[in-house]
């Protein structure tokens, strides 16, 4: 039997699973990372970045991670994967039926699109409704808009409306410090209002309800673990996020989770970093001689 083309694929490009793709290689391991979309994963819709010293946006990041993956000599390709099989080699299989086979897979393919569970909410999709401020955010200039959500990744979705939008509020509340220009509110959205596309939101707060004016939501709240491929039988917790122990290994061999996906991820793009790192050098230990 011939060995696996790979000797690890790593499911979803964005900075956690770039980087342990990049890590991989660049100790001499042959890495494929494949995404559905392009490289960067929530980095390309993101504007500037405040986690690190030098001063990024989310594209920049996302260029200089994928640039680095390919330096390395990381294979980057493009697929939705729908099943991983084995138990070591692994295949997986991607919506348009191509399979690789790999000694260990990473899975870094953080969440899903955000749900705000109110009624009529997909009457509302793209006509006020959206999950992207870079993406969406200059179709509300001058109106004013809320952020659902206020950790992970809703502050850097936030910040950069501001200056766009009249005014932006990040409904929820915060584990930090937020940009300068945006107003925070607690509570949560339970009902969305207007006949010609977004107008008004209800949200409801310490048993309260109130009507406000709003004409589009960024939704960043009800965000499941993107990760409907993987065996029923990877250990998940009671929110669907994939169980890891401190050196990202799941309850299979030689699979791992890094970033938003895996159970107890913190959102920050710092910590995905750290985490592909972290699981480079336990397949690094895994796998070489």
């Amino acid at each position: 039997m011939a060995p696996p083309s790979h000797d690890v694929i790593v499911i979803g490009a964005g900075p956690a699973g770039l980087t342990a793709a990049t890590e991989a290689a660049r100790a001499g391991l042959k890495a494929f990372c494949l995404d559905k979309l392009a490289p960067g994963g929530e980095l390309v819709n993101l504007g500037e970045l405040h986690d690190f010293e030098e001063m990024f946006n989310g594209t920049d990041m996302a260029a200089r991670l994928t640039d680095d993956a390919v330096v390395a000599g990381v294979e980057i390709g493009f697929g939705e994967v729908t099943s991983i099989t084995g138990s070591g080699p692994f295949t997986i299989e991607t919506a348009d039926g191509e399979q690789h086979e790999g000694r260990a897979i990473v899975v870094a393919t953080g969440l899903n699109k955000g749900k705000l569970g109110v009624p009529e909410e997909e009457n509302y999709e793209g006509r006020g409704l959206s999950h992207c401020a870079i993406c969406d955010g200059p179709l509300y200039a001058g109106q004013s808009v809320i952020v659902a959500g206020a950790t992970g990744w809703a502050p850097y979705e936030a910040a950069a409306l501001v200056g766009i939008a009249s005014d932006v509020t990040l409904l929820g509340t915060p584990d930090g410090k937020v940009a300068d220009g945006i107003k925070t509110l607690p509570g949560r959205i339970v009902g969305l209002g207007g006949s010609n596309g977004l107008e008004s939101v209800t949200i409801e707060n310490d048993g309260a309800r109130n009507d406000i004016s709003a004409n589009a939501v960024f939704v960043y709240v009800g965000q499941s673990p993107a990760a409907e491929f993987v065996p029923d039988s990877l250990a998940r917790d009671a929110t669907g996020h994939i169980v890891v122990d401190e050196q990202g290994r799941t309850s299979a061999p030689l699979i791992f989770a890094v970033g938003d996906v895996r159970a107890g991820a913190r959102h920050y793009i710092a910590d995905a970093i750290a985490d592909g790192q972290k699981v480079a050098r336990e397949i690094v230990a895994a796998l070489k001689p």
